[in-house]
């Protein structure tokens, strides 16, 4: 970990020596960080290179009511993160206004072994067996934290199904997740359409297993979209 202040870096060129230097004081994701990036990329975090593929960053951008998560996961990024979460505002088509907040890593090999995992051809994708051998219990909570909820929100429903929104994935990806899932942790799950998309739905049956494996890493905020 960094021991000199990050905020020397605000205003700074990436160019500068300074910011050379805290870059190199860096090398690589903790165990916890790397984890969590994976259920953070298989959700709606992106990863985008500003040089052709030398080094590559994470973007992050949630709604207004998400502020605590996206709070959570800057600091789970500190170090690799030099500014605070910036406030995007805009007037939807009705005329509502929206709000999202959004931050960004700096560019670094470090997430070089994710866009290896997640980018082909530069756009965003899986590679084969990424589920089967990165994905942990912490990587399916944030995963399920960024990009899941209930199959079912009648409040009076006694349905434990979960889904995983995979709607930008492939047809062929989503159906090759959904069987790495139910191969690695025991799930019993299956793929539905929703809207024209594909999103895996982890059965009733499965949710004690579930819930096990995610329990320890949901945070208080986000424990409200599980059945």
């Amino acid at each position: 970990m960094p021991k000199f202040n990050k905020n020397l870096l605000i205003g700074k060129s990436p160019n500068s020596q300074i910011f050379k230097d805290y870059k190199n004081s860096l090398s690589s994701l903790t165990k916890i960080q790397w984890e969590s990036a994976i259920g953070l990329v298989l959700g709606d975090a992106s990863l985008q290179t500003q040089n052709k593929g030398k080094t590559y960053r994470m973007k992050f951008e949630w709604s207004d009511k998400n502020k605590a998560y996206l709070d959570h996961v800057y600091n789970l990024f500190d170090e690799w993160v030099i500014s605070p979460p910036h406030k995007k505002s805009r007037i939807s088509p009705k005329g509502n206004l929206v709000v999202n907040w959004g931050f960004q890593t700096i560019s670094h090999t470090a997430f070089n072994p994710l866009a290896e995992l997640f980018l082909l051809n530069g756009k965003k994708g899986i590679s084969q067996s990424l589920i089967k051998l990165h994905l942990t219990g912490r990587g399916l909570a944030y995963w399920f934290m960024d990009d899941g909820g209930k199959l079912d929100y009648n409040k009076n429903s006694k349905n434990k199904s979960v889904v995983l929104n995979t709607q930008s994935f492939s047809d062929l990806e989503v159906e090759a997740m959904a069987k790495e899932l139910s191969s690695k942790f025991n799930f019993t799950c299956e793929v539905r359409s929703n809207k024209g998309k594909k999103i895996i739905v982890i059965n009733s049956v499965s949710y004690s297993l579930f819930r096990e494996l995610v329990d320890p890493y949901i945070t208080p905020e986000m424990a409200n979209k599980l059945p």
